[in-house]
């Protein structure tokens, strides 16, 4: 049985007439009366008694019936839903992020997102740097904001700059460096690091060795907590000292104090990324809110594109 099928049948039986369902749905009326012989000898039943004067249903027919209008409203359903779905209105969106580097706009952007489709169920996964491309590479997320992607996936991704950020160092309140406004990397030689563990983000640790081998020393690694906020904590605590993305004072930086490098540093981009092949209109919408918000975000992060 077809769909078009069904409806030509469900307006004949709701009209008590073939011509007039096949003025319903714009048919000549030999064509309705063509499909309704058809399907009764598919069915092997009649569905309709006919006479010059009336059309009358049968029992058969009225079973149909029944089930016809069901199958269609499914249908029209399901067409809905697929539509809507494919227009960014119903679906989901799974996001990933470095909680670090979005805490001061992405609230705001969810919210904003949440409010225009309303029946889009978003999905929230803060992650390290490296957690995040494998778990983007897998589809278990719709949308990355993160740091750039390892050279073998970049090819396969599309990514925009949300905004670039700069190292800074952190020291304990009451530092013997706390006094100076700016300082020069070569200044921490002497003093124990606090690192974030290399397996999260390995770009980012190696820049942090990179730049102080430049100033002319190795960091003593004294602990290598597994998130931002554990390094902050550490250097509160007075464990030693870090560097660090300027954004991560965005978190709970109780007993540090942040200084700013007279050193030239290379930028640290935070990317919006997204897989094309498989981004769906509600992907899409969200990538779009970001890129339309980019003045504003880099306004509230300070830094630049």
């Amino acid at each position: 049985m077809e769909i078009r099928t069904l409806k030509t049948f469900v307006a004949v039986a709701n009209l008590k007439g073939f011509s007039a369902a096949a003025r319903q749905l714009n048919m000549v009326q030999p064509a309705v009366s063509r499909q309704i012989s058809e399907l009764e000898e598919e069915l092997g039943v009649s569905l309709f008694w006919r006479s010059t004067r009336e059309v009358r249903i049968t029992a058969a027919g009225e079973t149909l019936l029944r089930e016809a209008t069901e199958i269609l409203a499914q249908e029209e359903r399901a067409r809905l839903l697929v539509q809507r779905t494919g227009t960014g209105e119903l679906g989901r969106l799974r996001i990933g992020f470095l909680g670090s580097a979005v805490q001061a706009f992405l609230p705001a952007l969810v919210r904003e997102f949440s409010a225009r489709f309303p029946q889009i169920q978003v999905s929230l996964f803060e992650m390290t740097a490296g957690e995040l491309a494998e778990a983007l590479m897998a589809g278990r997320l719709d949308v990355s904001l993160s740091r750039p992607l390892p050279p073998a996936m970049a090819d396969r991704f599309e990514s925009w700059d949300i905004y670039s950020d700069r190292l800074v160092a952190f020291l304990p309140e009451g530092h013997a460096l706390a006094s100076e406004p700016c300082l020069p990397v070569s200044a921490l030689s002497t003093h124990p690091f606090v690192l974030f563990q290399r397996d999260g983000a390995p770009d980012l640790f190696d820049q942090v060795v990179s730049v102080c081998n430049a100033a002319g020393f190795s960091p003593d690694i004294l602990a290598q907590p597994n998130s931002m906020q554990a390094v902050l904590i550490a250097v509160g605590s007075g464990l030693g000292v870090t560097l660090a993305p300027a954004c991560i004072a965005q978190l709970n930086t109780s007993g540090c104090l942040e200084r700013p490098l007279s050193d030239q540093t290379v930028p640290i981009p935070l990317q919006l990324h997204v897989r094309p092949d498989r981004a769906e209109a509600g992907t899409q919408a969200f990538a779009a809110l970001v890129k339309g918000g980019l003045g504003s975000i880099r306004k509230i992060m300070g830094a630049g594109g």
